[in-house]
């Protein structure tokens, strides 16, 4: 997925406020999110459609974010790539998540994916994320993301057989921020370097880790750091600043 978005202006409205399209084959699945959403002020709902509509009959107009619902054995990857291709980023929400359907989820270009709950109060704050250029990730789903064999008892002093070993200090220390919450631009300027530099020291990070991208690299580090530290810990989804 296209993860070196910036992390403010893409696609957002002259108004600051966030432009939400919400699709979803039940209708009264659609109404409830629809009318959560309604609730936010600085959430725009443009409109509702079922998402098994024809794509280009999807009202995208100006659209920041949509919300997809995804039903269990249904190929979402056709609409994420061409949400993707529009430069629309798109929060999926699921209820039959798997490892197979999470990566395939990213790798069409998703920005988020949450498990769909009775509790949905969050799915604003989501919304807003994955608007602002954050990657968003349920608790519950990031065993299935990370990478299970890359557990380290200290990232910040990684012993000589973890893969973090092979990474220089600034690389774990960029990787700590983006852990935080920090965006690209927030983390270059705590450290006092471009964004370029930020995104060339992630690139190497990817490499030497054999990370498929950058959540993934993230969320390495995050298992292999004090757990007590550990956004899901806090009951909360992870979010990655792009």
């Amino acid at each position: 997925m296209s993860l070196e978005r910036e992390l403010l202006g893409a696609g957002h409205a002259d108004d600051g406020r966030v432009r939400v399209l919400v699709a979803d084959h039940d209708p009264i699945s659609r109404h409830v999110l629809t009318s959560v959403l309604r609730k936010v002020p600085d959430l725009d709902v443009t409109g509702s459609v079922s998402d098994q509509q024809p794509l280009d009959r999807w009202p995208l107009d100006r659209v920041d974010v949509v919300v997809l619902v995804s039903a269990p054995h249904d190929d979402t990857a056709r609409a994420v790539r061409f949400l993707e291709s529009r430069q629309v980023r798109v929060l999926l929400v699921g209820t039959s998540w798997t490892k197979r359907g999470l990566d395939a989820a990213f790798a069409a270009g998703a920005t988020g994916c949450l498990v769909k709950t009775i509790d949905i109060a969050g799915l604003s704050a989501a919304v807003r994320a994955v608007a602002s250029g954050h990657t968003v990730l349920s608790p519950e789903l990031r065993a299935l993301y990370a990478p299970p064999a890359a557990v380290a008892p200290d990232a910040r002093t990684p012993g000589p057989g973890t893969p973090l070993h092979t990474l220089t200090s600034r690389e774990r220390e960029v990787l700590g921020s983006l852990a935080s919450g920090m965006s690209t631009a927030e983390t270059a300027a705590r450290l006092h370097v471009s964004p370029a530099t930020v995104k060339s020291h992630v690139s190497h990070a990817l490499t030497k880790l054999g990370a498929r991208n950058r959540l993934e690299a993230v969320l390495l580090f995050q298992r292999s750091s004090d757990p007590v530290t550990e956004p899901a810990r806090s009951g909360r989804e992870t979010t990655l600043a792009r």
